[in-house]
């Protein structure tokens, strides 16, 4: 059976691997195959912890209850597949009104609706909308549909929903610590919330694992910071090498104030900090532990109420030896350049030779750590050589680049053009390659190193003019056509 013929929950069962867990590259059909791309998860997640909450319009949603209720499944599934709605922004509101108006609706016919449509809906939304229904009536009892929540739950875009269902649970935190292992993105973040540190096993899978996820580890370090009581696990005399990278990892995320409060939001974090350090100046060993030292340093210097005292500290770490020849060595594996460029390491050459004498596909964000010209003409002569250019070309669509393991190509031959407008009139072939390539950003990438170079007074190549005339002709993107035209000009 080919997967377009699968509901959602079929999908995600017949795609669960041994271990229990969905494949990393799982993602559920797109919404609107011709949007932005978002990550399963994402759109939910965004709003959640980044967007004002405004009451959305339920009118329709209650007719569509009404319509349940009063056992016209047939037509209300019909109306939730071509209503065009977002469950996360109006799941509160539509609760809240079946509560209240729970004596005028038919709570068997409701109850019996949702539970099917969650084996055999395609539609996204209208399985959201029978998890969130679900989760305000008695299912813990009935073993076939906490199932099935059990088994949409693997899946990043259900997790929080289907969590708002096994919290009811006689053994609820066992099922969310056993989910929460099983997902790796969004789903992890919205588990984290929802998880009780109830003894050492889940302790020590929370330091280990709690921030670590596909989004960003700062969605769950205060959460985790505060469940594990991170300040008593570093008044611990003895803690292992690994124990205490793993500190490093959760508190460079709690530093990451980025996407949401971290560290700022503690009550001791004074005292974090000054035990942290405490234990830093001899057990530091690893690239997570210096960087947490260099953040520590930098967030102190902005945060006028924390003592300079600690910089004082930062600073006998970061310029001891042990310290450089430890980076030193990162570096040459490919790892801690951040470190290296903030302790003044010349970066250069260590950059070059490892892009040139390793899988260079596997790292290309170290292409930024190589500064002098010369230095990326030859890196430039190498991609040419060692990437297969020919293979990356293809005839313009609206698709983005996924940026996913079978993307590795792409991906460094991207984040190459982007560098480039860095160095005027180096990689005109490079840049011809993405202006042929299928994907959008990629071309996008291309025009705006272009553009980078002519606004510095470069004279664009008459093999470059040629690439964007014929560009033009065929782009399907309105507004590059515009910037290929002026380009042209």
């Amino acid at each position: 059976m080919e997967n377009k013929n699968l509901s959602i929950y079929e999908l995600i069962k017949t795609s669960i691997q041994p271990n229990g867990e969905l494949p990393e590259d799982f993602k559920l059909p797109s919404k609107d195959p011709n949007g932005v791309p978002w990550a399963d998860g994402a759109m939910d997640g965004v709003f959640i912890y980044h967007t004002v909450r405004n009451e959305e319009d339920i009118e329709s949603l209650k007719n569509i209850v009404f319509q349940i209720s009063e056992e016209k499944f047939e037509e209300a599934q019909n109306n939730l597949e071509n209503l065009d709605f977002s469950m996360i922004s109006r799941s509160i509101s539509l609760l809240n009104w079946i509560i209240q108006e729970k004596e005028k609706i038919n709570a068997n016919n409701l109850y019996q609706f949702a539970s099917s449509q969650l084996a055999t809906s395609k539609n996204i939304e209208v399985v959201k909308f029978c998890l969130s229904v679900l989760s305000i009536m008695d299912v813990e009892r009935d073993i076939d549909t906490i199932e099935k929540v059990k088994t949409l739950a693997l899946s990043d875009e259900f997790t929080l929903y289907c969590l708002d269902i096994i919290v009811k649970l006689e053994n609820s935190n066992e099922e969310i610590f056993k989910i929460a292992k099983k997902v790796k993105d969004w789903g992890r973040i919205h588990s984290i919330a929802y998880l009780e540190v109830t003894n050492n096993k889940i302790k020590e899978w929370v330091l280990e694992e709690g921030c670590h996820n596909g989004v960003l580890p700062a969605y769950t370090a205060l959460a985790c910071a505060k469940k594990i009581n991170l300040i008593e696990i570093l008044n611990d005399e003895k803690i292992s090498n690994k124990k205490f990278s793993d500190i490093s990892y959760l508190i460079n995320a709690l530093l990451d104030e980025g996407p949401m409060m971290g560290i700022s939001a503690l009550e001791n974090k004074e005292i974090l900090i000054e035990r942290y350090l405490e234990k830093a100046k001899y057990l530091s060993s690893t690239e997570d532990d210096y960087r947490a030292i260099m953040m520590i340093k930098e967030y102190i210097k902005d945060n006028k109420e924390i003592g300079n005292k600690f910089i004082n500290i930062c600073d006998e770490i970061l310029n001891s030896e042990k310290t450089r020849n430890k980076i030193t060595e990162l570096i040459k594996d490919g790892n801690g350049y951040d470190i290296a460029k903030y302790l003044g390491i010349d970066t250069d050459k260590y950059a070059l030779k490892y892009l040139e004498t390793n899988n260079f596909l596997e790292n290309p964000y170290i292409i930024y750590y190589i500064l002098k010209r010369e230095n990326m003409e030859k890196l430039v002569l190498f991609i040419e050589k060692n990437l297969p250019l020919e293979k990356l070309k293809g005839l313009p669509t609206d698709k983005f680049n996924q940026r996913t393991k079978k993307d590795k190509e792409v991906t460094f031959l991207d984040t190459m053009i982007r560098n480039l407008r860095n160095y005027t009139g180096i990689g005109e072939n490079l840049i011809i390659y993405a202006l042929n390539s299928p994907y959008v950003d990629m071309r996008y990438g291309a025009v705006n190193t272009l553009e980078g170079w002519k606004e510095k007074g470069y004279i664009l190549s008459n093999d470059i003019i040629k690439n964007l005339k014929n560009l033009e002709k065929i782009e399907i993107d309105d507004r590059l056509k515009e910037k290929l035209n002026k380009l042209i000009k």
